[in-house]
């Protein structure tokens, strides 16, 4: 609603018009900020912000000079409603969607922080007979035995090694 109001200036108050001058040159420069790029500093954040919405003040103010009416620019600044929820709201989703932009191409990364190693003696066990075996293999140059099994799609299905199958049974897949 608000972009399609904006749109509407250059109608609703024609450049042939001598008395919507003021309006135009408000609407020109808060035209202009809205194209301007955020700074990432979030305090340098919070003066863009200002200055944006002090250019939408003039621009509302000239707008009811134009048409006769009489506010000051204070009053239109400070009686308008807006709920702080709602202005956090909105200040987390530019946040969210900046961010997905950088993260999904690749231009950015998750940071984490782990806090706790598995300490089950039996997974641990396992995880370094697992990376042995893959040394073993890629040392040897052998291939690494697959099988698929269509039941279990999706599902890790432990394989036997090459000496369970036998070597005359192993064969690389692809």
């Amino acid at each position: 609603m608000h972009v399609e109001a904006l749109n509407l200036i250059d109608l609703e108050f024609p450049a042939q018009n001598k008395r919507f001058k003021t309006v135009r040159s408000a609407w020109k420069a808060y035209h202009a900020h809205l194209f301007e790029r955020m700074p990432e500093d979030s305090q340098l954040q919070a003066v863009f912000f200002s200055k944006r919405q002090d250019l939408f003040e003039d621009m509302l103010y000239e707008m009811g000079s134009s048409l006769g009416y009489d506010f000051d620019k204070t009053q239109i600044g400070k009686d308008a409603y807006s709920p702080l929820h709602q202005e956090q709201i909105e200040a987390d989703a530019l946040t969210i969607r900046t961010k997905l932009v950088e993260l999904l191409p690749g231009r950015s990364s998750l940071p984490l922080n782990v806090v706790q190693f598995p300490t089950d003696p039996e997974f641990i066990e396992a995880q370094v007979d697992y990376l042995k075996a893959i040394v073993d293999h890629i040392s040897a140059g052998k291939p690494w035995p697959v099988t698929i099994v269509a039941s279990d799609a999706g599902r890790i299905v432990p394989v036997a090694t090459n000496e369970q199958m036998g070597e005359s049974q192993s064969r690389p897949v692809g």
